[in-house]
């Protein structure tokens, strides 16, 4: 099966439509090392997005990834 390609561009406004929202967020660190995270979009700029975390008694933090990420499949975000 073919895997679709995405644009950056509409990686960028599907993001955008996501500001906000609470997202599930998966992330592969490679060699069979995938994280899982819950979290809000935040905000999103014209090269990457930031991501706060919600999950447990964590303190407030802040992930920060490109829009490739997501194009190369190393980041997978999904509306909880």
């Amino acid at each position: 099966m073919k895997k679709v390609a995405l644009s950056i561009d509409s990686v960028r406004s599907k993001v955008k439509e996501l500001i906000g929202k609470n997202i599930n967020m998966q992330v592969c660190r490679g060699r069979k090392q995938v994280k899982r995270y819950k979290g809000v979009v935040e905000r999103t700029f014209p090269s990457v997005f930031v991501v706060r975390l919600t999950e447990g008694d964590t303190p407030v933090l802040s992930l920060s990834y490109s829009y490739n990420d997501i194009v190369c499949g190393e980041v997978i975000i999904n509306e909880a």
